[in-house]
């Protein structure tokens, strides 16, 4: 089955029967939706139908929706926390759509109006989700958005690891084992998977446009294997963009400052009759970087003199090809209300750019024409969710500085999922299930049509079966269940399963305990690379050899030095335990602490040394000693072996083999299976008013591992620090708001392919000003690293100095 072919040809078969199949026949719809004073949309309200004791929550634009009643006089009741409110009765005729806008003058506490999808799947409090969730509100988000870049979103919430390596380079992470490419935090935009189809990690480059355009932002702590499959390893991170309904008019931002950065920004949105809905957004942005060239120097450490060094940075054999980064974006999105809580989303889009340089294991590598397009349907009502999208990746200029070897990756990614949901036994019982089936492929060819990063093109499969239920035990207690089976051509199949209690001490305090299990496939790169790292060995001499017996060898091109896959690696598995409570203190201070115990199996190692004695020689078996061709006469076999093992260093002639057509090569990188690494911690956060313009944010995040088996050559770091520490200040008022953020972390060791070494102590503040003259115009201040602590977040990485952006916005 292809799926791209099927994502294509159903967008307009969607279009054209979704609306008369799923529209309303003849029943009356209620469309409201719960704002406060200064319009903003209040979520986590229950609103209730009285007459047919019907329930919904308000969603984060503060909607609710119920649909197929009959013509008649309907009564609703608003409640959140404390408060309520009962609306008179409204008279609703069967065919047509009855809305209101109720406006309420509500005291709310963080905890009373916040709520989250991720955890459950489900629309829910985040008192009552079944794990850990760091959740940012638009009016945060509004503020922060100026930087452009997502991950600094988050940068300074409790348990979030982020190491930065240049402007654009972030791994983000939460709960350890963090590296180049992280791939351990599944990334969704509207339940998009954004991630490298090769690599399963995050290229923030692409995901490119105006931050503010979010609706919420979501990070869920802890693995979520049982509901979002592979990679959701150590959390999930869900991002809500706005829906166009909601958000009608437009903005332009104009950005500029250090680094050379020129920036603009743009989004429309608009309704297009009563059922169409149109949103567009775009931008182009040009700067300087903080990389530095590494060819006769390096700005840190000390170079590296000889393979295999520690606590030294790799001398590059080329400088950066471009001196600048430059992004551009687009998207559109069409949205078609069908009805009560029914829309149909077809949305499209591009992220073209050139110029990061990114750390690999192997080392630095500059992407210089990087093209990322994309498409979405999506189907959605308050019972059925079905999405089908295509991610894709054009890398047609990127090259590693090491060797300057050029390279090229295609790659694309087909998905389709449905989605369902029901209640039962009255209301106290919740069920959500689903079946998702995918496809990527990726091809490595150049223009000569030779594969420069696998062996071969790769097309992979991959489906999965899920579901989740809930009960409310007591009236305080509740129980959640969920599982997940995965099925793909890359590994065996795989069952996650998750179970969680939670109870609520008092309405505003609950204990959550729970038991997760989680799995992390190997990517392509760990299982088919194919890829010269060090400059190849000249051996035409040799090739002579093989001539006077009639035969090629291979000799007479310099015999490349390799990474190589392991196709035998088995995925990753970790079982996690976690107890977590939250409460609302004194009406005013939102508190959450949570503790996590986990153990891996099946550790992925980094990339090691090929021929490793402490192992037994050879890690693994795909790869054998070099051998002569067949084909040549004994004696002449038998000379040239000598003539190798006398003429190459022994190190280099325990890694002479042969590659998968036959030709000579030195395998000098691998990754194997390994042993068991166990981990704990807990994460504090706190969010306490200092009066009615302030607000105050602690946290503090602990973390401790243990390698039971260590292997040679790896010595497993979890490349994240074992004390670390953030602190805000922000004031917000009616036109004018401002942030500090700080953030500490405690010198760890860092250890990822050829970077070893450690990471010193460093402590990062952000300064973010604005001020709103009217409800057009607006000025701010955006500056990272504000007192310009010259400093690097892991080993390899660029130095990272201040940013200062200032930045003027038109909304109209």
């Amino acid at each position: 089955m292809n799926l791209k072919r099927v994502v294509y040809c159903a967008t307009v078969p969607l279009l054209l029967a979704i609306p008369p199949a799923f529209a309303d026949r003849g029943g009356a719809t209620i469309e409201g939706r719960v704002l406060q004073l200064d319009g903003a949309p209040v979520g986590g309200v229950d609103v209730l139908l009285v007459e047919t004791g019907a329930g919904r929550i308000t969603d984060v634009d503060g909607s609710f929706a119920f649909s197929n009643l009959d013509t008649g006089d309907y009564s609703l009741e608003l409640t959140l926390g404390r408060n309520t409110r009962s609306l008179a009765p409204l008279a609703v005729t069967a065919g047509a759509t009855t809305r209101l806008e109720e406006t309420v003058d509500w005291a709310l506490t963080f905890g009373d109006a916040v709520t989250v999808f991720s955890a459950s799947r489900r629309r829910e409090r985040i008192f009552e989700a079944p794990a850990s969730v760091v959740s940012l509100p638009e009016p945060e988000i509004e503020r922060e958005a100026a930087s452009g870049q997502l991950p600094k979103l988050l940068e300074f919430t409790p348990g979030t690891e982020i190491a930065q390596g240049g402007l654009y380079e972030f791994n983000l992470n939460v709960r350890g084992f963090n590296d180049p490419f992280n791939r351990r935090l599944l990334t969704l935009i509207d339940g998009r998977d954004v991630s490298l189809p090769s690599l399963g990690s995050q290229e923030w480059p692409a995901i490119s446009f105006p931050l503010d355009d979010l609706a919420g932002v979501e990070l869920v702590r802890g693995p979520g294997s049982a509901l979002y499959g592979a990679d959701a390893f150590n959390g999930a991170l869900n991002l809500t963009t706005k829906a166009p309904r909601y958000s009608q008019g437009g903005k332009v931002r104009l950005t500029a400052g250090e680094l050379d950065t020129r920036k603009l920004d743009l989004r429309y949105a608009t309704g297009l009759s009563d059922h169409w809905y149109l949103k567009a957004v775009g931008g182009y942005t040009e700067s300087d970087d903080f990389f530095r060239s590494r060819v006769a120097a390096v700005e840190y450490s000390v170079p590296c003199t000889q393979p295999g060094q520690f606590d030294c940075l790799p001398l590059e054999a080329v400088p950066p090809v471009l001196q600048e980064d430059k992004i551009f974006y687009g998207s559109l999105r069409l949205d078609r209300t069908l009805g009560g809580d029914k829309t149909l989303v077809v949305e499209a889009g591009t992220s073209d750019f050139e110029g990061p340089v990114q750390v690999t294991e192997f080392g630095r590598l500059q992407l210089t024409d990087v093209v990322r397009p994309w498409t979405r349907v999506n189907f959605n009502s308050l019972h059925w969710n079905v999405l089908g999208y295509y991610t894709g990746r054009e890398g047609n200029g990127q090259t590693f500085l090491n060797i300057d070897y050029p390279f090229y990756t295609d790659s694309d990614r087909v998905s389709l999922e449905l989605q369902g949901n029901s209640s039962f036994a009255g209301g106290r019982g919740f069920v959500v299930g689903g079946v998702s089936a995918m496809e990527e492929t990726l091809d490595s060819a150049g223009p000569s049509g030779v594969q420069t990063v696998t062996f071969r093109k790769r097309d992979e499969d991959f489906q999965a079966v899920f579901g989740q239920i809930e009960y409310d035990i007591t009236d305080k207690l509740k129980g959640v269940f969920a599982a997940r089976w995965d099925d793909t051509s890359l590994h065996d199949s795989q069952f996650s399963p998750r179970g969680s209690l939670v109870y609520a001490l008092r309405p505003d305090q609950t204990l959550r305990a729970s038991f997760s299990e989680a799995f992390l496939t190997p990517s392509y790169v760990n299982l088919f690379l194919y890829l010269p790292v060090l400059p190849p060995v000249p051996l035409q001499p040799l090739e002579g050899i093989c001539a006077m017996g009639g035969v090629a060898c291979g000799f007479d091109q310099p015999v490349q030095i390799r990474s190589l896959g392991n196709e035998d690696l088995e995925v990753e598995e970790i079982r996690s335990f976690e107890l977590g409570y939250n409460a609302v203190i004194g009406k005013r201070t939102f508190l959450t602490l949570d503790y996590f115990n986990n153990q891996v199996e099946n550790f992925i190692s980094d990339f090691i040394s090929f021929f490793n004695p402490g192992l037994g020689g050879r890690i693994h078996d795909n790869y054998p000693a070099y051998q002569p061709p067949a084909a040549l006469p004994p004696p002449l076999a038998a000379a040239l072996l000598g003539t190798l093992q006398a003429n190459l260093p022994p190190e280099l002639f325990a890694i002479l083999s042969t590659g998968a057509d036959g030709e000579p090569l030195f395998a000098l990188l691998s990754a194997i299976n390994f042993g068991r690494v166990d981990t704990r911690g807990f994460e504090l956060a706190l969010t306490h008013p200092l009066a009615t313009t302030w607000t105050l944010d602690l946290g503090y995040a602990y973390y401790d591992f243990d390698v039971k088996d260590r292997i040679p050559e790896d010595p497993a770091l979890p490349n994240t620090a074992k004390n670390k520490a953030n602190l805000s200040v922000t004031y917000v008022g009616d036109r004018f708001d401002a942030a500090l953020r700080y953030r500490w972390s405690e010198s760890f060791d860092w250890s990822a392919g050829f970077y070893r070494s450690r990471v010193p102590s460093y402590q990062v503040a952000d300064l973010t000003v604005n001020h709103r003259f009217d409800d057009s115009w607006s000025l701010g201040l955006d500056v990272s690293n504000v007192f310009d602590e010259s400093h690097f977040e892991f080993f390899g990485g660029d130095l990272l100095e201040r940013r200062a952006l200032a930045h003027v916005t038109f909304s109209f």
